[in-house]
Parts: C-alpha cells; structure tokens; sequence
C-alpha cells in the first residue's frame, strides 16, 4: 500500500554532506539570507490581496515604494502568480473534501492527494522563482510593520500587565464552560505513521480561528501512548511545505518507536497564515503586542491538546519546541499551576529559546536584520518600555513543574535567541545541571543538531518512558 516518503532534503541533510550545516560559515550565510527570504514570501502575500488589481496596488500592499519601470515585470509575475494560486484552491478544494468533508476515499486516494497538496502549497507558499526578484535589490521589505502606539498598548493591557493569569489564565470554570469540540480528520498512511489533523475553536479571546495540529501514531497502534506535543519556530511554514523538518525528526522517527506526536500550528503559522500576511508575520509586525499575544493564545491551545492527548489514554504528556516553540513551551511550564490538571503536561523539553524576550527585542540579531528596531523606535518603544511589558512577554520566574523534569537545549553562541538570558532563567527556575544541555553552535546550529544528531530524541523516548512508569507505579499504589 501507499505512503508518504521522507523527503529527499532530509535524506540529504542527514548525510556526511549535511555537516556544513553546523559550521560557522554557513551560520552566517543563512542569517544574512533571512532579509531577502522573508521579502519573497512578504511580496507573495501582498500578491493574494492585490491579484486583479495592477502593480501599482501590489506595490502599495507590499509597502514598497513606486517603481514604474517594474510594472511590466511586476504585471507578469502576478499573472503567473495567478495561474498557481488558482491550481492551489482547486486542490484544496478537492482535499477538503477528503479529510473534512466525510468524503468516502480510499487510503492510497488520500496518499495521492496529500502529496499533491503539500507540493502545491509550497509552490504557492514561496514563490522565489516568480517574485525572487524583487528581493534581490532590497525593494521589498522583509515585514509590513503595525507597531502599536505605546500608551494604546498600557491602556489596553493595563488589566493584563497587574495580572498576566488574565492573559495566560485557564480557569475550571472557563475549562468547563467554554472547553472546545476538537474535531479530526481522516488519516493518511505516513513512513511506518498515521497522520490525521485536530481542529478546534481556540480558547484565546485574542485570536478569531481555529487552532490546528498535525498528529502522528505508530502504524499499529498497541496500548497508549506517551505523547510530546512540539512547536515549530518563527515564520515556518509547516505542511504547507514538502518538508517539515519538526515532522521528520521527531514525528516521523519518535511515532514509529510508539509514541504519539503532536505539532501545532502557531497561531498565524501555516494553516493559520492571515490573508495578507506570511506565516507568522503578524508576531514580528505587532511586536511587541503581537508577541504575547501569541504566546498566551498558543499556550492555552496547548493546554487544549494536553486534556486530549490525556483522553486518548496518554499516560503521561510532554511540551516543546525550537525557537519560537521554545518560548511557547517555557510559557506553558510557567503558566500552567492554575490550569485544569488535566491540562498541565508532565514534563517539558525547551530548545533554542531565549529566556527574557524583553531583551532579545533589544539585543538579538535577528531585532536589526529585519528592521525591528527601527520600527520600535519609530512607534516610541524605548527599552525602558519594553521592559514594563515583561510580565506579558517573559516566560515566569518560576516553574510550575518540577524543575528536575524539565530538560533544555541550546546553542553556546546563540545572538538570535541570546544565549545568556536562557542559562539566567534555567538558574532561576534550579533546573539540575545534567538536564541543560549546550551545543558548541549558534541558532541556526540547534536546527542543524536537532535534525542531524539523535540526542534531543533520545532524551524526549527516555524520559517519556520514565515517567510513565512513575505514573503507572502512581496508579498502581493508590
């Protein structure tokens, strides 16, 4: 029967050749890539609300200045734009079908479909070849800012910034009257997985969709499931695109070993992408605001799928994630004591996070990059002010876990999720020495470790296991 493969770029980065990954030229190379990145996909978004409309409406929804002598140009790759964002919705027209629409399709139907979708969607998602070059001059920029106006912030925030639990809360009483109808989608046969996606109201009154999240299990199912729910890093595209490296060195290598793995999408990230926008640009565009919104909606989403994971019968359940999804986890680790227990996970597995965003916006590379300063700066955030909103945007000062189940990763030399300001917070939370874990890299060296070494694996399989057997011994004695 059919299924989906392992992509060949992950086959490729697990070579011998894949080791240039970690060296420190190509560290460099992929940061200063990042601009001209982030302006293809920024150009792509501004083309979904101005096809039809000519390059003079393009130009302004990209927020990029008049250019007369690109019309011509710009004029044909909208309309090649066109022709790929027309097949995109008719395939997700059809797949809609097949995994929401109770459509009766047979497994190798939904193999074939899937895999049409995910090289459809990439094509759309990044179009390099149609709008690439636009980014080669710099014309286009990497985000389309809406920094908020500090005083607005306070007055809208003031309630949140005396009680961050009314931002972060999850309350029984909310748990119980307001908990959403999870809905699932037909499966489809993985590398030795089943893959299928949850979907459900999210419980953040701050974000207006649905949550969603792509689940792997072991191809036969045999008794419960330890389950590690992990989020992805800033602007990734997860299954819109072929390859998903979340889902091959984790999903796809931990489910097959008996494990259930859960990757959300981030609100506004991926499947949650906004019209107008590219995955995750909403985070960047809106900080600071828009930072902890996320990170508060994402927890509680979180929260949400930790009481379904426990209702699957997981004996025990784990949070992460990289970069961005770090920050999520180390949120929910310190957010969580006054959940539903059954939305507390057991244990958690933070990577390549840092541990105060009120100084990574001021310090981290990635701040003047892509022009984050000077937007702050623009708006009137000054440090000082960032630094009010701290208990909005800094994981807590304590855990609500048991800090010897807690188990980190970062990189030594890390300047785009300062290194200095995890290892503060990892003393401040007693986290023991034997489960903090330094790679000698920078950011883009986690990734590569993370994807080509099998020591974050290996660690998430032992202690899921181990805890489970604490929770069955539990079980057992009372």
């Amino acid at each position: 029967m059919d299924h989906l493969e392992t992509p060949s770029l992950h086959r490729l980065l697990t070579s011998p050749v894949g080791r240039l990954l970690s060296s420190r030229p190509v560290e460099v190379l992929k940061t200063r890539s990042l601009p001209r990145e982030f302006a293809v996909v920024r150009a792509r978004a501004a083309a979904d609300v101005a096809l039809g409309e000519g390059p003079e409406a393009f130009l302004r929804e990209v927020d990029a200045p008049p250019a007369p002598h690109l019309h011509d140009r710009i004029e044909r790759a909208l309309a090649q734009y066109a022709t790929v964002r027309e097949e995109y919705d008719e395939t997700m027209e059809r797949w809609n079908s097949v995994f929401w629409g109770g459509y009766e399709s047979l497994p190798d139907e939904r193999v074939e479909i899937e895999r049409d979708r995910r090289e459809i969607a990439q094509r759309r998602a990044k179009p390099t070849d149609i709008f690439g070059f636009l980014a080669k001059e710099h014309f286009v920029p990497s985000v389309k800012f809406e920094t908020p106006d500090p005083d607005d912030a306070r007055s809208r925030w003031h309630h949140e910034l005396a009680e961050p639990e009314r931002l972060y809360g999850f309350t029984e009483s909310k748990a119980s009257e307001e908990f959403p109808r999870i809905e699932r989608s037909a499966t489809v046969r993985g590398p030795g997985t089943v893959e299928f996606l949850l979907r459900f109201t999210s419980p953040s009154p701050h974000i207006s969709d649905d949550a969603t999240a792509r689940v792997y299990e072991p191809a036969d199912v045999d008794g419960d499931l330890p389950t590690i729910i992990f989020h992805s890093g800033w602007g990734m595209f997860d299954d819109q695109l072929v390859y998903w490296p979340e889902e091959e060195y984790l999903a796809r290598t931990l489910a097959p070993e008996g494990y259930r793995v859960i990757l959300p999408d981030a609100p506004w990230h991926g499947r949650r992408e906004p019209l107008g926008h590219y995955s995750g640009e909403p985070y960047i565009a809106r900080a600071p605001v828009g930072l902890f919104t996320l990170y508060s909606a994402a927890a509680l989403e979180t929260g949400v799928l930790v009481d379904w994971a426990r209702t699957e019968g997981a004996p025990v359940v784990g949070v992460g994630g990289v970069s961005l999804g770090g920050t999520i986890a180390l949120h929910v680790g310190g957010r969580c004591g006054d959940w539903p227990e059954s939305m507390r996970p057991d244990l958690l597995f933070p990577v390549g996070a840092p541990g105060a965003i009120d100084q990574t916006l001021l310090s981290g590379s990635l701040t003047p990059l892509l022009g984050i300063d000077k937007a702050l700066d623009a708006a009137g955030w000054t440090g000082k002010l960032l630094h009010e909103f701290a208990p909005l945007l800094n994981p807590p000062k304590t855990p609500c876990l048991d800090p010897a189940r807690v188990f980190t990763f970062i990189g030594s030399h890390d300047d785009l999720a300062p290194s200095q300001t995890a290892r503060a917070l990892f003393e401040e939370w007693e986290i023991p020495r034997p489960n903090r874990t330094e790679w000698e890299c920078g950011h883009f060296g986690v990734m590569a470790n993370l994807i080509r070494r099998d020591e974050f694996q290996q660690t998430v399989a032992r202690e899921l296991d181990r805890a489970a057997r604490d929770e069955r011994a539990r079980t057992v004695s009372v």
